[in-house]
């Protein structure tokens, strides 16, 4: 019979989330991960099996955050705006302006198996869904031209979004971030059916 776990699974997984997240993959000491847990590093390894699980752990429970965050009821325009005003708030709002642990993890892909690469991959292309989603939904509620271009549109918010998180974690002002968001509306709006 296998021994029951002693420890709350999701404290655990926030622990690791915080430590990777401010120190990155490479950057963290098993033993940093053992203080943030509460664990020994038998039982993490136990748990989970290699620093590399560990992180996993810590991605998709920060996927789970940015999903919950995200989370709206607007749609079309109006969820693009939302989308790159929440990414604002939480990238200046950080007082240790750590960035997105997805992004953050894209410089750090030397280090990981092929398959944690590919997982990092996901996380990056279900933000680009995401926006891309907006903008379908904005072409199907007429607020688009015909011609509009939903794969430019997609790819200049998602640019956004990473530039937001990259440059939030460099320390630019709120007002700096807030001009990338600002920026690419101005050019979402340009495709804009409004007068």
């Amino acid at each position: 019979m296998a021994r029951p776990r002693e420890f709350e699974l999701e404290q655990v997984a926030e622990g690791l989330l915080n430590t990777f997240w401010l120190r990155g993959y490479t950057g963290t000491s098993i033993a940093e991960l053992t203080a943030a847990t509460n664990l020994l590093p038998g039982s993490l390894y136990a748990a989970f099996g290699n620093k590399e699980a560990m992180f996993l752990v810590a991605v998709d429970r920060y996927a789970s955050h940015m999903r919950t965050e995200l989370s709206s009821d607007a749609r079309g325009l109006e969820g693009v705006q939302t989308l790159l005003d929440t990414i604002v708030r939480l990238t200046a709002g950080d007082p240790e302006r750590r960035g997105c642990l997805i992004i953050n993890a894209v410089s750090e892909a030397a280090s990981f198996s092929e398959d944690t690469q590919r997982h990092v991959q996901r996380g990056l292309r279900a933000l680009h869904r995401f926006v891309r989603k907006q903008f379908l939904d904005a072409q199907e509620d007429s607020e688009l031209t015909e011609t509009c271009d939903i794969e430019a549109l997609a790819a200049v918010v998602f640019s956004a979004v990473v530039g937001i998180r990259v440059l939030g974690r460099a320390g630019q002002t709120r007002r700096e971030l807030q001009a990338v968001a600002d920026g690419a509306m101005l050019v979402t709006q340009q495709s804009s059916n409004k007068e």
